[in-house]
């Protein structure tokens, strides 16, 4: 048996820290585009970030007990499945092309997440706060130069 009730109880402690502070990188993310009024908001990069800390944490540990194998390939395929679905989000409806934006914070809370499942929660908390900074900037650079 691979794992044991005591392995359990440490991966546990293992995941709740970067589980916890992937759904406040979510949320923070979440609430910007929710106040924007986006199809993608709160839910859906709290979920994003928890699900791709959770899948690039899973890797690390299975190096663990199968010491050939490679946590990347598990960021490599987390990437082209959060491509596929950022492709999905985009549309035209006329002459205007919707979801591009939406679909860069997907794709954005996306390596977040997996900063987060490697272990670099620092880095992960200052890139969060660092994009709300910039979106907000850039959404009032916007708006004046719609003024004009």
């Amino acid at each position: 048996m691979i794992f044991s009730f005591d392995n359990e109880i440490e991966t546990l402690l293992f995941l709740l820290p970067k589980v916890i502070i992937a759904t406040i990188c979510g949320i923070i993310i979440g609430w910007e585009r929710e106040t924007k009024k986006m199809a993608a908001g709160i839910r859906t990069h709290v979920l994003i970030c928890v699900s791709v800390a959770l899948f690039t944490s899973v890797g690390f540990i299975i190096t663990k007990t199968i010491p050939l194998s490679d946590p990347t390939r598990i960021i490599g395929q987390i990437i082209s499945s959060v491509g596929f679905l950022c492709i999905g989000i985009i549309f035209k409806q006329d002459d205007k092309i919707h979801g591009i934006t939406s679909s860069a914070f997907i794709f954005f809370i996306t390596s977040i997440g997996v900063m987060i499942g490697v272990g670099y929660l620092l880095i992960a908390i200052t890139l969060t706060i660092g994009l709300l900074l910039l979106s907000m900037i850039l959404s009032k650079i916007e708006q004046k130069l719609k003024l004009k």
